[in-house]
Order: structure tokens, then C-alpha cells, then sequence
């Protein structure tokens, strides 16, 4: 049997196993204005995932009962972006010109009974939507599974038309396999070799108990690298006024701002989460890099940052953080003998605060978290360094440098803001080498200080105190190499930018 889509004059030689060409969906979505361009590539959060991709049949191949004990299923989240398709797919999908349409929905497909793959015989009613709030490129849903469940995703543009995404399959052999552990399961079925997804080994459920399944739709790991975010908060500190603004580092000196659901004293930008201070309730928060969003601010969610949970209850609540590669550091408000101790934990949020290095000389007001060392300062202006991770028992060193107000670590240097505010030191990240000065940028007036700098993938960005922004190209030879940047919102109080994802 030979059947043709109506959006492209290839035909494809079809069999009972494999999903037919040109379906159109009838469900009705809502779509938002912003509409989503796929960027280049894509990746499973935690593996590599190349992709091949199918039209799903009208009647999606899906289950509500699989055949298991309550023992073996579980409640999973899964998130899904589809804002990073790789080239191969984009080009080679089956129906022309999916991709020149906004995805509207994605829907987790469960793997259908034998003789069939994805074929529709389930009935309709058991597939799961994803849905996205509006500004996000990840698409959001909950269901009970299975812990050996076989599953995978299928997207739909704003034309109503809906592929599916497939492991390596003889009718499409140029565009890669699934060599994810969450993508190994091999199947034969009607000549072809499918593999669909399967969860991970070794998941851990959050604290309420549903674990989180987090993809990227057809990913190539590495092909598509994730993007440096750059995040600002903006005065007045008090008030309930939205005061977010983001923006991909590559586009901060010329792309418009975007502004975010929230109201945060500061912000911390890791390689995956965003972290801030609730400016009115004082909690800390937490959300997807890719999930801040203009128009709905669930996508936040509270993270304890209260000492009741800590091992000292003298403690205040956390007062500063840094997000690190995969770990978060923060500061507690107790200012005794030095400042606050430090407490570590998961850069998801998904466990509990533990200490970090030794108790005594752990009393720091700010820290910084660099690929090889925690850095940090204490009430005067001292400077210190923990190996990283800084484990409870951890020594800190001595960094040789006082009189310091701020620090931030990028990929491969340090750099800190002398008490005066017209001084910039730099070093290496790991501790080698000595502190050069920077010079400030020459349109400074003598009144103007520097409140904080930041460093991303690309560039140091400097705050005066005028809440203003500057960028200067690393390696930032200082001086003339700052330039202003006019399309920052103002009066910024807080800025930083993500990790560098390697």
C-alpha cells in the first residue's frame, strides 16, 4: 500500500507497523503570538539522543492500562522542548514545510500492542497532552506510567499536522539512532528497527514523590549546545511589580529584553535553572532557564531556604546563592564572626541544603562557583576558595586578596570589585597565577562606582551605580574595551549570567 501526504509529493511505502503520512489532528490548541523558530539542533537533558522522526496516524497509538502492579507505576512530569530540532530532521521531515509552522502541542505517545508500533490501536483518549504556558518553549504534562513503560513524543503545528519522533528506522537511515539510556529499547516491527524511550535507571522522585522526565524533541546532544542566559532584576527592591528581565547572552548588546513573571532581590543563573530571591516573602525560588516566562509565574516554584531545615537553627534563612555547575551554593543571613555559613544542594532543587566545607572558617558574606573551585568573601573583604564541590569538611584556603566587595567566576577567570568601586582584579579560575588589574571604563565619572560584574560565555558585564550596563569581549582588557550597552532595561540592581554548559 502506497499513500501520499497532501504537503508533499514524496511517497513512502507503508505497512501496519509504521505511522501514516499527513495525519492532521483535530483536537483544538490554543496558540500564543510568540511563535516558536526551532534553533538548530537538540539533546536529552543527561544523554545524547539523535533522532528520527514519522507521522503519527490520526489515531494515536496509546494506553491506559498497562498490564503492571501499582507497585511498578509512578507519577512522572514530563517536560519536552521543542525550541532545538536538529538540521537532519528539519529538512528530511515527512510532511514539507512542518517546521515553517509554530508547534502548538506535543503529546507523550505510549507504544502500542503487538503486531502494531504506534499505529493507532489503542483508541483515542489515553494519549497524554503536554501543554505550554505562554511565552516557553517546553511543553508540560503529568501521567501515571509504568517503570518499564515504552514511550515517545509526537509534535503538532499550528497547521494541524503531526510527526513523531522515532528511533533509527530503515525508511529513514540517514538521520541517526537513539543512544540515550532513556532511548534503548530495540523493537522490530515491519521491517524496521525502533527504539523507543524508556525511562533512565536510577531516577529519584522529587519531595512529592513524582519524578521528572525532562527531553528535548529528536535531540543530538552537542549539536545544538545549550545557550548562556543573562538575567537582571530592576529597582525599586520593594514592590510587587514584575522586575525580570532575561535575555541570551549573544543577543544582550543589540536584542530587545524580555521581561518575567516575578519580583527578586537577586537572581542566579546556572546552566539549566534560574534561582531567585522573593523580594516580599524572602523564599527562594527556582525554574527552568528555558521555562521563565512573561505571562504566568507558576513556572516558579519554592525551594526551602529556611534554618529550620539546616543543621545550626541559629541560622537565618538564605539570604545569597550562586548557581554552579550542577550545584547550588548559598549564604545564610546569621553575620557572626565573619558572615553567614554556606550550605550546598542540588542545582534542581530537588534535595535538601547540606554544609559546605569546614563549619569555622566557613562564614562568608558572598560566594561564586567556578569548574574547579568555590570562591567566596567574608564581612572584610577577605578572600577565600573551596575545591569544588565543597563538601561538608572541606577546607578553605586563603586567596591572597582583601578589601573586596564582590566576586564572579566565569569559565576560566575570577573576577572581583575592589571596596572603592574603581577597581577590577582578575585571576584564574583554579587558583594559578597572580591578581592583574583591570582598568574601569573611561566614561566613568569620578562620582560612579562599579556595584557588580558578571562574566558569561563571551563577555564581562559591568553594573555601576547607576544601575547601568557595560560589556567588554573576554579576555576584557578594560578601559575602552567596555562599551555601554543601550538595550538593558534600567536601573538594574542585580545581574548575572548562566554557566558556560561544556
Amino acid at each position: 500500500m502506497v499513500m501520499h501526504s497532501k504537503r508533499t509529493s514524496a511517497s513512502v511505502e507503508m505497512d501496519e507497523h509504521t505511522p501514516m503520512l499527513g495525519a492532521k489532528t483535530t483536537t483544538t490548541t490554543t496558540t500564543t503570538t510568540w511563535a516558536v523558530t526551532p534553533r538548530r539542533a537538540f539533546a536529552v537533558i543527561g544523554g545524547a539522543c539523535a533522532c528520527a522522526v514519522a507521522v503519527v496516524g490520526a489515531r494515536a497509538a496509546i494506553r491506559g492500562s498497562f498490564g503492571a502492579s501499582a507497585a511498578a507505576m509512578r507519577t512522572v512530569e514530563f517536560s519536552v522542548d521543542v525550541g532545538c530540532i536538529p538540521p537532519g530532521v528539519m529538512a528530511n521531515a515527512p510532511i514539507e514545510g512542518f517546521f515553517d509552522k509554530q508547534v502548538t502541542k506535543v503529546t507523550m505517545q505510549r507504544k502500542g500492542t503487538p503486531p502494531e508500533e504506534f499505529g493507532g490501536d489503542r483508541g483515542a483518549g489515553a494519549g497524554v497532552d503536554l501543554t505550554r504556558r505562554g511565552f516557553s518553549t517546553i511543553f508540560k504534562g503529568t501521567a501515571t506510567v509504568s517503570a518499564d513503560e515504552e514511550f515517545g513524543f509526537a509534535v503538532t503545528n499550528e497547521n494541524g499536522d503531526t510527526i513523531f519522533e522515532l528511533g533509527y528506522n530503515s525508511r529513514l537511515p540517514d538521520t541517526g539512532d537513539l543512544i540515550d539510556d532513556s532511548c534503548a529499547t530495540a523493537v522490530e516491527a515491519g521491517g524496521g528497527v525502533y527504539r523507543n524511550r524508556k525511562f533512565p535507571a536510577g531516577m529519584t522522585p522529587r519531595a512529592d514523590g513524582v519524578y521528572e522526565y525532562k527531553a528535548k524533541w529528536a535531540g543530538c546532544l552537542g549539536v545544538c549546545p545549550q545557550t548562556v542566559k543573562l538575567i537582571a532584576t530592576v529597582g525599586p527592591a520593594l514592590g510587587d511589580a514584575d522586575n525580570v528581565y532575561g535575555i541570551e547572552e549573544s543577543k544582550a548588546a543589540t536584542d530587545v529584553w524580555r521581561k518575567y513573571k516575578g519580583h527578586f532581590t537577586m537572581v542566579s543563573a546556572g546552566e539549566s535553572n534560574t534561582w531567585g530571591l522573593d523580594t516580599n516573602t524572602g523564599k527562594l525560588m527556582i525554574t527552568d532557564n528555558l521555562d521563565l516566562n512573561p505571562y504566568d509565574a507558576s513556572n516558579w516554584r519554592t525551594v526551602n531556604n529556611d534554618a529550620k531545615h539546616l543543621s545550626y537553627p541559629s541560622d537565618g534563612p538564605v539570604i545569597d546563592m550562586d548557581v554552579g555547575h550542577g550545584v547550588v551554593y548559598g549564604v545564610t543571613k546569621n553575620q557572626n564572626a565573619g558572615g553567614g555559613r554556606i550550605w550546598m544542594r542540588s542545582s534542581n532543587g530537588n534535595d535538601d541544603w547540606v554544609q559546605a566545607g569546614k563549619y569555622e572558617s566557613s562564614r562568608l558574606v558572598q560566594v561564586t562557583s567556578g569548574r574547579t573551585n568555590l570562591w567566596g568573601t567574608n564581612l572584610l573583604g577577605n578572600v577565600y576558595y573551596c575545591a569544588n564541590p565543597c563538601r561538608p569538611g572541606s577546607y578553605w584556603a586563603y586567596g591572597t586578596l582583601g578589601s573586596i566587595k564582590q566576586m564572579e567566576v566565569g569559565d576560566a577567570q575570577l573576577y572581583a570589585i575592589h571596596n572603592n568601586g574603581r577597581t577590577i582584579y582578575v585571576r584564574n579560575e583554579n587558583a594559578s597565577g597572580g591578581w592583574v588589574n583591570i582598568n574601569v571604563p573611561a566614561a566613568f565619572s569620578s562620582t560612579d562606582i562599579i556595584n557588580q560584574v558578571a562574566v558569561g560565555e563571551t563577555s564581562l558585564w559591568l553594573l555601576d551605580g547607576q544601575g547601568k550596563l557595560y560589556q567588554c569581549s573576554l579576555p576584557c582588557a578594560g578601559g575602552g574595551a567596555f562599551t555601554l550597552v543601550p538595550s538593558a532595561p534600567a536601573n538594574i540592581i542585580s545581574i548575572d549570567a548562566g554557566k558556560v554548559v561544556r
